[in-house]
């Protein structure tokens, strides 16, 4: 169970670093509010985001 719980700690890591990665590429892109690319970066945050928070929780319900 501790490897599941740190697999699971390790994915966090990387699912909240393409998080922040994603979001500041939006952030770069946001001087154009026309950016067709801009609102599926946001949406693409959104989802690393709400993943994130699943497995933090999964990582709790382990403990």
């Amino acid at each position: 169970m501790d490897s599941d719980a740190a697999e699971l700690s390790s994915l966090t890591t990387a699912i909240s670093d393409v998080a922040q990665r994603v979001a500041d590429m939006a952030k770069r892109r946001g001087a154009d509010p026309d950016d067709p690319i801009l609102s599926r970066l946001y949406e693409i945050e959104r989802a690393l985001v709400t993943v994130e928070r699943r497995l933090r929780s999964t990582a709790r319900d382990l403990g």
